[in-house]
């Protein structure tokens, strides 16, 4: 266990100085500060509008960070031989993986709740009255998250950073739809179509039970009685992902 903090520290140190990791955090700050401008022009739903305008800009942001940091995590260390080094100690593969899999979500973690404490401080200033649902906004968005860096991991182990990039955001977008799938099987639809819609539900992550940006500006009501048996499942998944990572990456040969 020594050995996983060791390598998930030393990641977080790497990726937390990272100077694209800085940018788009800044980046992403800059489009909140925006929002007070929108939000100055929506006659009279200024804090809505930054809400609303703020939580996207968290998880896109947040997305980058995920998928194309955590697809050159594992390629940066093969391509610069510095796993040679590592395996030469008594470090095994999957101490490997798990370790930067837990360092990346360290800074994520730092990133995206960096930015919804700004956002939440924003809308506090403008709203003049605190919003504590953002904040519980951003903790779900960085949950899944986390799930999209695992699968980005899984992917790195097989395929190049730019193509695990991709699959890393097609994921996510894909979770984002996952119950609207799931819905196919009680439309009266042949039995291959679903068949097929279940399969896709159980490989795909749910993203969107956790997602409660409508329920924050007030567009649907929330299901806080569930949230916490998704974030499980989510959670389970991501264990999951990890193993399969874990196995590939042992009957890689470089």
């Amino acid at each position: 266990m020594s050995r996983v903090l060791t390598i998930a520290l030393n990641t977080f140190k790497e990726t937390i100085r990272d100077r694209i990791l800085g940018v788009i955090v800044l980046f992403a700050l800059a489009m909140i500060v925006g929002s007070v401008w929108l939000g100055a022009i929506s006659l009279g739903q200024a804090g809505r509008m930054m809400q609303d305008f703020g939580l996207v800009a968290v998880t896109l942001f947040g997305l980058v960070v995920a998928v194309f940091v955590g697809a050159s995590l594992v390629r940066k260390e093969i391509d610069k031989r510095t796993v040679f080094v590592l395996f030469s100690k008594p470090l095994g593969r999957s101490e490997f993986i798990v370790g930067k899999f837990l360092g990346l979500c360290a800074t994520l973690f730092v990133v995206t709740m960096g930015m919804g404490v700004f956002l939440f401080v924003a809308v506090w200033y403008v709203a003049k009255s605190p919003q504590p649902d953002l904040l519980l906004a951003c903790l779900l968005i960085y949950v899944q998250l986390v799930v999209v860096v695992a699968v980005t991991v899984l992917f790195s182990t097989v395929t190049s950073p730019t193509l695990a990039s991709v699959l890393g955001v097609c994921v996510f977008i894909a979770g984002q739809l996952s119950s609207n799938v799931l819905s196919l099987t009680r439309l009266g639809h042949s039995p291959f179509v679903k068949a097929a819609s279940w399969v896709v539900f159980v490989v795909v992550p749910n993203l969107s039970a956790v997602d409660i940006k409508a329920a924050v500006v007030g567009e649907q009501v929330s299901r806080p009685a569930t949230l916490g048996l998704w974030v499980g499942y989510l959670a389970a998944y991501c264990v999951v992902v990890l193993l399969l990572a874990s196995f590939v990456f042992r009957r890689k040969e470089f």
